[in-house]
């Protein structure tokens, strides 16, 4: 998995530019204050929106492959990600999360995680529910995760979609669905009133992870 190298290279490299730059346009606006030169409305204008880069690199490289995943594993890591999640869309999402969960081996959480991630993030772009349900628990030797919400559902079109279809939330089903089965899993999409994302994962519970 790629991923979790992306993520701290974002951090570590463009957001270390980023940074960089945002002291020197910082540096440039008070030095331009001082002297009372023009163009001080696009300097400030530059200044935020590079503050709004960092920021926004800083979140995608956190959400790519959280610390709290790697180093506390699924049982910890959706909580804090519903309990941002719930925050920033406002939508309840209510979590049933088997209570035997421990750690299982880094590209099932890695999966699970980012399966999680994108089926929520459906449910705030395109469902217009106003809650979701997360299910995840043991199974035999296989993760279950079941995301539902009560939201208009998906269309035909989009639960039909060809590789080369170009809507964005065909695309995150692909790529879910891509995910789930490169490790031997399963995963479909229902949707009638409301849409359920279902994903198995095969695994072996370890319980501590070196």
């Amino acid at each position: 998995m790629a991923l979790p190298y992306i993520g701290r290279d974002l951090h570590d490299s463009l957001g270390q530019y980023l940074s960089v730059l945002k002291m020197k346009l910082d540096g440039l606006q008070m030095e331009a204050s001082q002297k009372q030169t023009g163009g001080m409305d696009d300097l400030r204008q530059c200044v935020q929106l590079t503050e709004d880069a960092v920021r926004e690199v800083r979140t995608i490289s956190y959400l790519l492959y959280p610390p709290m995943l790697e180093e506390m594993g699924l049982k910890t890591a959706i909580p804090w990600y519903i309990e941002g999640f719930s925050k920033r869309s406002s939508i309840d999402v209510h979590l049933e999360i088997h209570p035997a969960l421990s750690r299982l081996p880094r590209d099932v959480e890695l999966v699970a995680f980012r399966v999680l991630q994108e089926s929520l993030t459906n449910v705030h772009r395109h469902s217009g529910s106003p809650t979701a349900q997360i299910r995840v628990f043991l199974e035999a030797d296989s993760l279950r995760l079941e995301i539902s919400d009560s939201g208009k559902g998906m269309s035909s079109e989009v639960l039909d979609a060809q590789p080369d279809a170009v809507t964005t939330m065909g695309v995150g089903l692909r790529s879910m669905s891509e995910r789930v089965r490169q490790l031997g899993g399963t995963f479909a999409v229902c949707s009638d009133k409301g849409t359920t994302v279902i994903a198995s994962l095969p695994c072996q519970v370890t319980g501590t992870r070196a």
